[in-house]
């Protein structure tokens, strides 16, 4: 029977754009910063740039494409509007290999934008007005999206929304019936600092496998030793897997704590998307069966790949080989 995995996230479309820092300063925007707006501002920085690409973004959706790109079956859902960054959106999560599920709304806010512009250096400054999916609702999610899931992935990210947060409960409760695992993402430290106890009510009671950065881990558990960070998630989670970007990955499962070694990658790029394309490789792997350790490495291959070139979102050429080779 095929396995599928289902995700619920953020529906944010990526739009790049060259610029230099004289345009930054222009436009008031903070170099190398992430600054969120609203939208009249957003529309009026979209209606005097030229963009260069286009592409359906957010973490969950990232990921999900990852794991579609290396063979596994993955469908989204997230919310976006019935309008031309909408449509495109949706159009480009499947063309990329992953089923969009959500109805697109008629009316209200507009699909959200997230405005990249790359400087001269590499570096990438954002304007991100969330716009419609801050909207998604449990009225979006059907049981019939849970046929043959057997993972289902919650970005964090969507917690600060009080609709979102009704769908996560409705995911939380079909999951639990259809005895779906569930893989939350901490998704940002300064979101698990305004949420923590929300988080670990989650961690507690609905989580099977906890997933974030180093500083995401340490903020959730107050504090930076792994002993004491194993006994937290002890008895609660089967798996946490905390993320450490040049230094690999830490396992903490039972009694335990397995180090990940990372892969040594001489021409890093850009590392926009390493802890995303980490998830995928992961969750390509434990889809299958595999030990968490097994899934880390195979999760650490995925992200050396995705820092060598700009951008968070890969392609088959950048990724595909690496699930024909280990197969």
């Amino acid at each position: 029977m095929e396995k599928r995995i289902l995700g619920l996230g953020n529906a944010v479309l990526d739009m790049i754009a060259e610029s230099t820092e004289n345009e930054l300063a222009k436009n008031n925007l903070q170099k190398g910063s992430m600054t969120l707006v609203q939208e009249n501002q957003s529309e009026e920085l979209r209606n005097s740039t030229d963009f260069i690409k286009k592409t359906s973004g957010g973490s969950v959706a990232n990921t999900l494409v990852g794991v579609s790109m290396l063979g596994k079956t993955t469908f989204f859902c997230g919310k976006v509007k019935n309008d031309d960054l909408g449509n495109f959106f949706k159009r480009d999560m499947e063309e990329s290999g992953t089923k969009f599920l959500c109805k697109q709304s008629e009316s209200g806010l507009p699909t959200a934008r997230c405005l990249v512009f790359v400087t001269p250096d590499g570096e990438r400054t954002m304007q991100t007005f969330l716009g419609a999916s801050t909207t998604l609702d449990e009225v979006d999610i059907s049981e019939s999206f849970f046929q043959q899931v057997e993972i289902v992935l919650i970005e964090g990210y969507l917690w600060s929304s009080p609709s979102a947060r009704k769908a996560i409960t409705k995911v939380i409760n079909i999951a639990h019936k259809r005895k779906i695992k569930v893989m939350f993402s901490l998704s940002n430290h300064n979101l698990v600092e305004l949420f923590r106890k929300d988080f670990l009510e989650l961690v507690e009671n609905h989580v099977d496998i906890l997933i974030g950065n180093e500083l995401e881990f340490f903020e959730m558990f107050k504090s930076k030793d792994d002993k004491i960070i194993l006994s937290e998630m002890k008895d609660k989670i089967d798996v946490g897997i905390m993320t450490k970007g040049e230094r690999g990955a830490m396992i903490f499962e039972n009694n335990y704590t397995l180090e990940v070694k990372p892969l040594v990658v001489e021409n890093v790029i850009d590392t926009t998307g390493a802890g995303d394309m980490f998830a995928a490789g992961f969750l390509s792997k434990i889809i299958d069966g595999k030990n968490a350790l097994e899934a880390a490495n195979f999760g650490c291959k995925v992200a050396a790949r995705i820092i060598t070139q700009y951008g968070a979102r890969p392609s088959k050429e950048l990724i595909g080989d690496l699930a024909r080779d280990e197969n």
